[in-house]
């Protein structure tokens, strides 16, 4: 499933990715690639391609059942949609989305200066 979000973004894809609790690791080719397990063992787990793009950023995601057989001949495992897939796309929405949302500090609203604001001025 491909989702893209659109900027401005609070950090580069790498950096979001890794902060929605993502491992980044190097696959077939150097293409790099981020993945999260949903268990204990390494399998299943969702396996996201992205990138940054018009100041935003381009997921490709989809979940990885079993390991890919790929050197054998064997089909890849992966479920590109579905139920898990569509709630993992909403959660990294959202997740990014509360990233850029940051509210502003209770003494900025106030105009009020904080402890290190009224020794320096």
């Amino acid at each position: 499933m491909q989702v893209f979000l659109k900027g401005p973004l609070p950090d580069n894809a790498r950096n979001l990715m890794r902060r929605l609790g993502y491992g980044e690791h190097v696959g077939h080719g150097g293409q790099t690639s981020f993945s999260r397990r949903l268990s204990g063992s390494d399998f299943p787990r969702f396996h996201a391609y992205v990138e940054d793009k018009d100041s935003g950023i381009q997921i490709n995601l989809h979940l990885d059942q079993k390991q890919s057989g790929l050197g054998s001949g064997a089909a890849h495992g992966g479920e590109y949609e579905g139920p898990l897939v569509t709630q993992e796309i909403n959660r990294l929405s959202r997740m990014i989305q509360s990233f850029v949302a940051v509210p502003k500090a209770i003494d900025e609203e106030d105009g009020k200066k904080g402890f290190w604001g009224k020794i320096f001025g």
